[in-house]
């Protein structure tokens, strides 16, 4: 029996006193974008034979965390600076 998508959830927990990141995860979208960041799980659970939920640890320095804004503008100037700097220059 595998997880329903209501089941995959993630749990990140920060120890400022260890200055670890613990990070369990029961969803595979996750684990594919930790492995993309290079990290490894320190364990795994599997049920017969399946992965079923994964334990990572980093420091706290490598931790950022952040939210995107829907349907913003953003900034203006910032894209127009980046647009002229990736434009070749004018003979």
């Amino acid at each position: 029996m595998g997880l329903t998508r209501a089941e995959q959830e993630t749990t990140i927990r920060w120890d400022e006193g260890e200055q670890t990141v613990h990070i369990w995860s029961a969803s595979p979208r996750t684990w594919r974008k930790l492995a993309r960041l290079g990290l490894t799980p320190a364990r795994e659970t599997t049920r017969h034979g399946q992965p079923t939920d994964r334990f990572y640890v980093l420091p706290f320095a490598r931790f950022r965390w952040g939210l995107k804004r829907v349907g913003g503008t953003g900034n203006p100037a910032a894209f127009a600076r980046a647009r002229a700097a990736s434009q070749p220059p004018a003979p």
